[in-house]
């Protein structure tokens, strides 16, 4: 029977939890969040959810006996390693959805330590990162010419979401691009204009003008796929207008967080006054319900030529299809516990992967075309 923990109880993390719970019901799980609200949230699932309160930032954490450990606890970018030294210490297999530049190298930077201790570090395994590398890792194979990798991402939310995530999107705004160009890694700023290129997604969507995004998709595809000559990752937010207004957020302090601001005697970051506000404003709308979606394109490159394409779309947050990128990494490192060391998530073999994300996502009634293969015409750049 395995024994796997979820740490980080938000929108995603609660989704993952609940996702493995329906796809492995004879498991135990262990719901570590630093509010009780969310822990009692997670333990309500089933008998075999237990639950533990714990800062995962300031407190240690035992993960004695634990096979997997699954990691939601944001912002990624702030380089927290403690969840990932918990599971060396542990000799538990490791996976995160980090989705900045920071928090791959931080636990990229952990490989010698657990091949050491012949533990693997898995990061970036939700839906992009996680969904996409599979994607580019399936489009390279059946591609053997192909020598690049773009992946572009939108989504559009029906609400502020978690504090987390709204900083992630503020941090990309300030924070450089890695793109791999002809071998070379070039710096590019993030959601600016100059960087736009359109991209046709699937329904519901359709074409989005996407920009440069602080992903790390080229940092690992480039360190597994020693072949490729080019990969870059493209974002946009939905409806279009929110892109400039993120950007000029994020650009004019809301991104950063090296100064608090002292409201009433109590410092906070930028982001936290942002993340109220909206939400005060969220609540004070009309609660008739608005339109979601969320998608990924992967595309495979010979030299400048798109050869082949792959996509999933979704008419819900990015949060449901980040929880089932999640699941299925976890499931799959079940199968097949990954190699010792510190790897990004083309490690999981995407012949299991994506299955099991495809399965995962009908039962729980979302992505409903699965992985397609949509044209390979970029609209303009």
């Amino acid at each position: 029977m395995s024994y796997i923990a979820v740490v980080g109880l938000g929108h995603m993390g609660l989704s993952a939890i609940e996702i493995l719970c329906r796809a492995r019901p004879g498991a135990t799980f262990l719901a570590v969040d630093r509010s009780e609200r969310a822990v009692r949230a997670a333990t309500a699932l089933g008998d075999n959810v237990e639950g533990l309160v714990c800062d995962v930032t300031t407190e240690s954490l035992d993960l004695s006996d634990v096979d997997i450990v699954l990691n939601l606890a944001g912002p990624f970018f702030a380089g927290s390693d403690h969840v990932a030294r918990a599971a060396l210490a542990s000799g538990s297999t490791y996976i995160d959805i980090g989705d900045d530049v920071e928090a791959t190298e931080t636990i990229l930077g952990l490989d010698a330590a657990a091949r050491e201790v012949g533990s693997a570090l898995v990061t970036g395994a939700g839906l992009s990162p996680g969904v996409s590398n599979w994607m580019a890792g399936r489009l390279l194979d059946e591609h053997p010419n192909a020598d690049g990798i773009q992946i572009a991402w939108t989504t559009r939310e029906a609400d502020p979401g978690g504090l987390a995530p709204l900083r992630h999107m503020l941090h990309m705004a300030v924070t450089p691009c890695p793109v791999w160009i002809d071998g070379k890694w070039k710096q590019s700023a993030g959601f600016v204009p100059s960087t736009a290129a359109i991209f046709d997604f699937p329904e519901p969507l359709g074409p989005v003008e996407t920009y440069d995004t602080s992903h790390p998709e080229p940092l690992t595809l480039t360190r597994h796929f020693t072949r490729l000559q080019y990969a870059s990752c493209k974002g946009a937010l939905q409806p279009a207008w929110a892109n400039s207004a993120f950007s000029t957020l994020g650009r004019i302090g809301f991104g950063y967080t090296d100064q608090k601001i002292e409201i009433d005697g109590v410092s906070i970051e930028p982001a936290e006054f942002l993340w109220k506000m909206l939400w005060a404003r969220h609540d004070r709308r009309p609660s008739a319900p608005r339109a979601q979606a969320s998608a990924v394109l992967v595309q495979a490159l010979n030299g400048k030529e798109v050869v082949a394409a792959l996509a999933v779309a979704d008419d819900g947050a990015m949060s449901r299809g980040t929880g089932l990128g999640a699941a299925a990494a976890v499931l799959t490192a079940l199968e097949e516990r990954p190699a010792p060391g510190a790897w990004g998530p083309e490690v999981l073999a995407w012949e299991q992967a994506l299955p099991l994300f495809e399965k995962l996502a009908t039962d729980a009634g979302g992505f409903p075309e699965g992985v397609t293969s949509p044209g390979v015409e970029v609209v303009s750049s």
